[in-house]
């Protein structure tokens, strides 16, 4: 009787269910999510670039080798047993040339439970016999297959086989022939976009292009029915309004609800930041405020909400800014009040002065309000936060984040810019995801080696900048441990990886995160 209620409670304790806790970005990185690049990345072609969301075609293999460093380096900090295991595999079987991101499909995948790949989630999914059938249905339907496509989907038996299908859109009919039967997804690497983890609840995605609905019927699937099987209650999905499938073509386009993870930020226990993006709506951000604030589980008791403007190189919040340590945020220079109002003062362009509506003016533009949940009273939609509280700018939101939240004096907080503020570096390395930078733990951050300026940076502000294969080789040969690092960032090769528009920020779903 002793060892069944013992053998229970163990269960219990590690059910996927409390293996999801995230309270903040910068706390120690336990678990995660993330997507390897698959086959569907190499079919991207020119005239498909707007549609699919790419801007340049990709060198697939040498993607997969940076990304690589990038999987190595999350399990050497997640899960080092694994990343051993891979050293050992690349030791005895792996040349030169080879490269495929150690897929669920493949030997040399190290199957941790720590750093979790989508195709491998989505196949554990596909084992649920009732699941299977549910889901090739609604990806069919999702696609507009034939009837005939639903059937040789349904007859393969190999489930990791059936998940590769579905994500990459590729399936094989002969030794040397491959059947495209829907499109690729080369946006499903950037996993922090189809659902973040607010403290123990999970907030799905909603597509703001059609090029990636399927990520997010796929993240649902795996949400609903593996994350949370046992607690769906606590998924937070956010749909259209009742009436919008009525509205015309144009007011659609006005109301339209569109969510993307790279606009939420769970930044503190009880503080949520929402951003309003090309990417996520003036609607969305609506509801999700509503949606939050009416679950009396989530912790939430303050949403910060970041109003940027709807360009592609500010696609989301977390390509103008992220946090690094308690006191330590990068940034855009364009969005800094402080650095506008000194470049206003010292009339340094009068060409800016005279086109301040123009591009380069609307950049400095960030329009930011607080609401408060008000506490010990019933959810009313009418009245369900206090008075808004509203910032001059971003600056002044981060410094108050750090001391509000945190406990940092507001003199303290050091704000690092993207191209060490300096024209053209700022631009060139903000798109570059400079600003889109991926905590381990608090001052140790995952960045991409190209950005040099904003590098510098980081080594005038005390920080050390080190390459992953620097890194790795320290670790190998035991002259440090992961736990030695510190106050560092760490550089990932990055000559095809940036080409696919996101960071390490934006490739991750950090899933698990001790408390600060």
């Amino acid at each position: 009787m002793h060892k069944v209620l013992l053998l229970c409670i163990l269960r219990l304790f590690m059910s996927s269910e409390n293996l999801i806790q995230v309270s903040s970005e910068t706390g120690t990185l336990r678990r995660l999510i993330i997507h390897s690049p698959d086959a569907g990345i190499g079919k991207v072609v020119p005239n498909k670039f707007k549609e699919l969301l790419y801007d340049d075609t990709v060198y697939l293999n040498q993607m997969r080798r940076e990304y690589n460093d990038y999987v190595k380096l999350l399990l050497y900090f997640l899960d080092e047993e694994k990343a051993a295991y891979i050293n050992n595999f690349e030791k005895h079987h792996f040349s030169e040339t080879q490269a495929d991101c150690y897929k669920p499909d493949k030997p040399e995948y190290f199957n941790s439970d720590k750093v979790l790949d989508t195709q491998y989630l989505l196949a554990q999914v596909l084992e649920q016999n009732n699941l299977r059938q549910c889901i090739i249905a609604a990806v069919c339907a999702t696609e507009g297959c034939s009837f005939e496509i639903e059937k040789k989907l349904e007859s393969i038996e190999n489930s990791h086989e059936l998940s590769k299908i579905l994500i990459s859109g590729v399936l094989k009919r002969k030794e040397n022939y491959n059947e495209f039967i829907f499109q690729p997804l080369p946006n499903f690497i950037f996993t922090r976009d189809i659902a973040v983890v607010i403290n123990d609840h999970l907030l799905l995605g909603k597509a703001a292009n059609d090029a990636r609905e399927r990520e997010m019927l796929l993240m649902k699937y795996i949400a609903l029915h593996h994350l949370f099987k046992e607690q769906q209650h606590k998924v937070i999905e956010v749909n259209e309004s009742s009436d919008f499938f009525l509205l015309s073509e144009s007011e659609q386009q006005k109301r339209k609800t569109s969510l993307e993870g790279g606009d939420i930020m769970m930044i503190a226990p009880a503080h949520l930041l929402v951003g309003c993006s090309e990417r996520t709506t003036v609607n969305a951000v609506n509801k999700i405020v509503h949606s939050v604030f009416g679950n009396n589980k989530t912790g939430i008791e303050k949403i910060s909400v970041i109003k940027i403007p709807g360009d592609r190189s500010v696609m989301h919040i977390d390509t103008v800014f992220t946090q690094v340590r308690k006191d330590v945020w990068v940034l855009f220079g364009k969005f800094s009040e402080q650095l506008i109002h000194i470049k206003n003062k010292k009339k340094y362009s009068y060409y800016h002065d005279l086109n301040a509506g123009e591009r380069s003016g609307a950049f400095a533009e960030a329009e930011i309000i607080r609401f408060v949940k008000a506490l010990h009273e019933e959810y009313n939609p009418a009245r369900n936060y206090k008075q808004p509280v509203s910032f001059k700018g971003i600056v002044a939101l981060l410094k108050n984040i750090s001391n509000e939240d945190f406990h940092v004096p507001e003199n303290e907080v050091k704000i690092i810019y993207c191209g060490n503020n300096v024209f053209p570096f700022d631009e060139r390395e903000q798109w570059t995801d400079a600003c889109n930078l991926l905590a381990l733990k608090e001052g140790v951050v995952v960045s991409y080696d190209r950005n040099e300026e904003t590098l510098n940076a980081f080594r005038e502000n005390g920080f050390a900048v080190v390459k992953a294969q620097e890194l790795f080789q320290k670790f190998t040969e035991k002259i440090i441990t992961p736990k030695d690092v510190n106050n560092t960032v760490i550089t990932l090769s990055s000559a095809e990886l940036s080409r696919a528009r996101g960071g390490s920020h934006c490739m991750s779903m950090p899933l698990l995160r001790e408390k600060i």
